[in-house]
């Protein structure tokens, strides 16, 4: 553990990045998967899908962009 870091601010960053893997459109959890260097984001609730990302950050940036 990093000594400049306490315990809480671990969860808050942990806490973070789970919130933005949520779908922009119900909130519920997304799914990101590659396949032959293409990613795409698939929301495990309703049927909001990104497609066509080059790596899992872009298809993480597509998701923040779209909220």
């Amino acid at each position: 553990m990093n000594e400049n870091r306490t315990v809480a601010d671990i969860l808050e960053r942990v806490r973070e990045s789970r919130r933005q893997k949520r779908c922009p459109d119900c909130d519920a959890v997304v799914s990101i998967r590659g396949f032959r260097g293409e990613y795409r984001w698939e929301c495990v609730n309703c049927d909001a899908l990104g497609i066509g990302y080059t790596s899992r950050s872009a298809a993480l940036d597509a998701i923040r962009n779209r909220r």
